[in-house]
């Protein structure tokens, strides 16, 4: 599924942009609304995308705000708050400060409201509330009662500096170096779900696991720590964890099935994993759950006969018809669904292959799956006899004319991101072909895995046994007996040769 990205939203008729965005279910009541609606005067796209990121990082300070539990601020926090206050309050009148008298009177006014609680909160109180929530924290009472006196004090101090350049007077600020930088709280010390994410990384490529996964994981983790607004591994706590799903399914508009097993799934796993290496004490998943409805199946999710066979057929065409295809998808278009058909191997299983993984073992022509080629699943290797409609067809006569290495695409050494496979490209290729020129349009069924699925369904048919069957796929049963013995050449041959010829 491919996400809408947050983006300026151009209003209809004026062409003036907005920062709109759903405020999330969790913070509906604090916010007081279902959606932030703010004009970001321009009707520019490329300075409206500046002020929408401004904004967002705006919004989602407010929500981290929010959702942070109120707690105490030691006094140099206070007192580095209340320097952005000083800052924020010089910085528009920096060349032109107005008259004097206009300070005059602003000092006075400020005498006046320190004098008096009620007026510091209605003069102060909402500058010191957008503060905190810009910088997405919320602190008890007592420390907000202390940062509206220190902002008292800089904004005095500003407006005194203001007073001397009303009158001429632009020499810099003695005192404005007594304002320390804002800290990152102590809770943020300590491990980080980065580092969580680097301990199950390490030993996910140590095994010699896809970088895939690596890839997808991080994508994940990243996610988690943008919405909690800090990534402290620590200070998550399941209601944290329990919000992230809600906001993913109702929010982001992802399935129960994807938001449970993928990016509930990435949190729970270097969670697990640090706990293993007792790197953290408790893990905030535990106690979550997100309920997956169960998959209402409608169709086979294999292939039915009139599909495959409009599929075989349509890879028999003249390649030609392809048009500026290259000439290596031509061919993965032409062989990769027979190679499914008989083999009921993965798609990106036959597009990896080489010329060497065709074999002839015990007088049988076989290819062989194998990690060497690219992934397996499974992480193990699998000879499967050639049915003899393939060789009937020529495949054995493709191979010839081929150079050695993979059959469907050219390896480079440019660099790639991780976890990307050369053959994926191939993969895709094979998949929109299937949509669009071959016809079968169905979005229930997978236009490349509906062939492991139809596989199983004829050779049961014939009576295939199970075991062969699995044999045949790289299936696993999960039973130690699996690890024992082989499947000969001779066996599985036996197999094969009662499926049916298809087309």
């Amino acid at each position: 599924m491919v996400l809408q990205m947050p983006r300026p939203f151009k209003h209809p008729k004026t062409g003036v942009y907005y920062f709109r965005v759903r405020v999330p279910v969790d913070l509906v009541t604090q916010f007081g609304k279902t959606e932030e609606k703010i004009s970001l005067r321009t009707k520019e796209p490329t300075l409206a995308k500046q002020l929408f990121s401004e904004k967002e990082r705006e919004f989602e300070a407010r929500c981290k705000a929010f959702r942070a539990k109120p707690e105490p601020l030691p006094h140099r926090q206070i007192v580095a708050l209340a320097g952005k206050l000083y800052l924020q309050f010089m910085a528009p009148l920096e060349d032109e400060p107005g008259e004097p008298e206009l300070w005059h009177r602003v000092l006075e006014i400020g005498e006046a409201v320190y004098a008096n609680e009620d007026k510091m909160e209605r003069w102060y109180g909402p500058a010191i509330d957008e503060l905190l929530q810009r910088e997405g924290l919320a602190v008890d009472a007592s420390s907000r009662s202390r940062l509206l006196h220190e902002g008292h004090s800089a904004l005095r101090q500003a407006a005194e500096q203001q007073l001397k350049r009303s009158q001429g007077d632009y020499s810099p600020d003695p005192n404005a170096q007594r304002f320390p930088q804002l800290a990152p709280s102590a809770k943020d010390d300590g491990v980080t779900l980065h580092d969580l994410f680097k301990l199950w990384e390490r030993d996910h490529v140590a095994e010699g696991k896809t970088l895939r996964t690596v890839e997808d994981f991080r994508h994940k983790i990243e996610d988690f720590i943008k919405f909690l607004g800090h990534g402290a591994a620590t200070r998550v706590t399941p209601k944290d964890v329990a919000n992230y799903t809600e906001y993913l399914r109702h929010e982001r508009g992802l399935t129960a099935r994807t938001v449970s097993a993928k990016y509930l799934a990435a949190i729970r796993t270097i969670y697990r994993t640090a706990i293993s290496k007792i790197v953290v004490a408790e893990d905030p998943t535990a106690p979550v759950r997100v309920r997956v409805p169960k998959t209402i199946h409608e169709r086979p999710q294999g292939f039915t006969d009139a599909e495959a066979a409009k599929i075989l057929q349509c890879a028999l065409r003249d390649p030609s018809t392809l048009g500026k295809m290259s000439e290596l998808n031509k061919l993965a278009i032409r062989w990769v669904p027979w190679i499914c058909a008989y083999t009921g191997s993965r798609v990106g299983e036959v597009t990896q292959l080489r010329r060497e993984d065709f074999v002839d073992e015990v007088g049988i022509q076989c290819v062989r799956i194998t990690p060497e080629a690219g992934t397996v699943k499974t992480k193990r290797y699998r000879m499967v006899p050639l049915h003899p409609h393939l060789i009937e067809m020529g495949l054995l006569d493709f191979l010839k004319g081929m150079p050695a290495g993979p059959l469907f695409y050219r390896p480079s050494k440019k660099k790639t991101r991780p976890g990307y496979n050369p053959w994926d490209s191939v993969t895709g290729k094979v998949s929109t072909w299937v949509r669009g020129t071959a016809g079968v349009k169905d979005p229930r069924v997978q236009p490349n895995h509906a062939w492991r699925h139809r596989f199983k369904t004829i050779a049961r048919d014939v009576d295939i046994a199970q075991r062969y069957m699995d044999a045949i796929q790289g299936h696993d049963d999960g039973s130690a007996s699996t690890d024992y013995g082989e499947y000969t050449m001779k066996a599985l041959y036996r197999e094969i040769l009662k499926l049916p010829r298809h087309g």
